[in-house]
């Protein structure tokens, strides 16, 4: 007896068996989206209620003078409505015929997500809630955003940003991107990574691509004490320095400047 597989509808890169349609891996991620998507729907009906700001009043409340403003925010509103049109489209490919609300759809989005998983376009569903999820972040995300790189994707070679507290991020290329794993990857990576100078000369690396003010007899001192226990002394005042070490103590040391 033959077992047919078929490539994932989302990620392409695994072969999955009938009935399902996505691997295990990008229904993980389908998971993870649908309670990003709640938890973002709730917060978004609040902005169209204006029980939710990003922003403050201004003129401490007084009138601007101007039309009066809508009772509702127009604009989150016609999201709301368009998400939950896209939303019963997605549960109606798993057999469900009634229309219901938001709200209910994605409360039992849990238990109908296997469902979701077998549907025949379960990859184009998938990419929809993520771009969906990426519409709604600027009305509703609150929190200071400071994005770093964290390494590249593993597809397309394209450098990632993410910000504190990011766990899942699609690349612009469609690949899902576990943050915690490909931050493990890289810093891997940096470990393995060496530079030979001397420490003038790592001074001014650290300077020139960091913009980290280390002295060379700061340098020589981190050496001596065992600060940097990865690198090695080499022939003619020259150091292996890891990068990885070299740039984590500059950081600390810049901070306390």
């Amino acid at each position: 007896m033959f077992i047919t597989t078929e490539p994932c509808q989302y990620c392409g890169s695994r072969q999955v068996e009938a009935p399902w349609t996505l691997c295990r891996d990008c229904r993980r991620v389908y998971a993870k989206t649908l309670h990003r998507l709640r938890r973002d729907m709730m917060l978004l009906q609040q902005v169209s209620r204006h029980a939710y700001k990003l922003g403050e009043p201004g003129a401490g409340g007084k009138p601007q003078g101007g039309a009066a403003p809508a009772p509702i925010n127009l604009h989150a509103q016609d999201m709301l409505d368009q998400i939950e049109d896209g939303l019963q489209d997605m549960w109606n490919e798993t057999g469900v015929e009634s229309r219901p609300r938001w709200q209910t759809l994605l409360r039992d989005s849990p238990r109908r997500l296997p469902d979701l998983c077998r549907a025949s376009r379960s990859g184009h569903w998938l990419t929809w809630l993520i771009h969906t999820c990426e519409r709604i972040e600027p009305l509703v995300d609150r929190r200071p955003r400071t994005r770093r790189i964290i390494g590249v994707c593993p597809e397309c070679k394209r450098e990632i940003q993410a910000a504190k507290g990011e766990s899942l991020l699609p690349c612009k290329c469609g690949n899902p991107i576990n943050v915690a794993e490909l931050r493990e990857r890289s810093q891997a990576k940096a470990e393995a990574m060496h530079l030979t100078k001397t420490p003038a000369g790592m001074s001014q690396w650290l300077k020139d691509n960091y913009g980290y003010e280390v002295s060379r007899k700061v340098i020589i001192m981190w050496i001596r004490r065992g600060k940097l226990p990865s690198s090695k002394p080499i022939e003619g005042g020259y150091y292996e320095f890891s990068i990885r070490e070299i740039v984590s103590m500059a950081m600390a040391y810049s901070s306390r400047q």
